[in-house]
């Protein structure tokens, strides 16, 4: 009898959703534990960790970050299988991501 090997569907993305928050959403949300974004775990204000790793992050991943945002969905229906509960990312009509703005 044959198997029938399935790939698990996964993300386009190599970024966790703290990274990604960022990178749409510009500030960063430090939980108590478990915290993998570009911060220092005080700060919130994303313009003072503007580095090399982010912005080859933002090159790499811009295409599907930027999808997502013009879909209008919320992270939990972009990103089903990779979303924390407290982070949202509010889309404004007209507006572009923070990264596009600051590391364009």
């Amino acid at each position: 009898m044959s198997t029938i090997r399935r790939r698990r569907r996964s993300s386009r993305m190599n970024l966790g959703p703290y990274r990604r928050h960022e990178l749409l959403g510009g500030v960063a949300n430090y939980p108590v534990q478990g915290y993998d974004g570009y911060g220092d775990g005080h700060d919130t204000d994303m313009r003072k960790f503007i580095s090399d790793e982010m912005r080859r992050d933002w090159t790499a991943n811009r295409t599907v970050l930027l999808e997502s945002w013009k879909s209008g969905k919320s992270d939990a229906e972009a990103f089903p299988n990779d979303t924390l509960p407290w982070l949202c990312t509010y889309i404004a009509a007209g507006n572009l991501p923070w990264a596009c703005r600051h590391l364009d």
